[in-house]
């Protein structure tokens, strides 16, 4: 801790994390840290696909698993890095409209991937609570990615821009 850090008051929003997931790119910020870039974005989300994003809508379930898995090559290494976060916040995004302004726990988030995985195998009744659209797709599986390997119970979806 240098000199500035032991002489501000602790707020609580040094530990807060905002994850911004970007069209090409996102960002982690961690309270008044330099911001991460984080070569991942809806769309920009497995490198080789056309425009480097899902092809088939919903996405095929190869796509998600190719997605899942260069997702964690991105993710997993921030775990030994990452300083604990009191929250996680995500900026406004394609999930702003399906969810809102909200506090989801981290299972409320793995049963909507689950809907996107059953929506990929062809389940027609997996698509009523989740609309179809490759951004959402991408977000959410990131989102997943991310609060799964990293350690968070819950996300808070902000409605503002950061």
């Amino acid at each position: 801790m240098d000199q500035s850090q032991a002489g501000q008051k602790d707020t609580g929003e040094e530990s807060l994390c905002l994850l911004t997931i970007g069209e090409q790119e996102s960002w982690l910020v961690q309270g008044q840290q330099t911001p991460l870039r984080l070569v991942m974005g809806y769309r920009a989300l497995v490198p080789g696909q056309t425009l480097g994003q899902f092809r088939r809508e919903p996405p095929s379930p190869l796509e998600l698993e190719q997605a899942i898995a260069w997702v964690e090559d991105i993710v997993m290494p921030l775990a030994a890095d990452l300083a604990p976060c009191s929250a996680l916040q995500l900026a406004p995004g394609p999930l702003s409209p399906v969810f809102g302004q909200v506090r989801l726990p981290l299972a409320r988030i793995e049963q909507s991937f689950a809907q996107l995985a059953a929506m990929a195998e062809g389940d027609p009744l997996a698509a009523r609570d989740l609309p179809a659209g490759r951004d959402v797709a991408a977000t959410l599986l990131i989102l997943r990615e991310f609060m799964h390997h990293l350690g968070f119970i819950e996300v808070n979806l902000r409605a503002d821009q950061p």
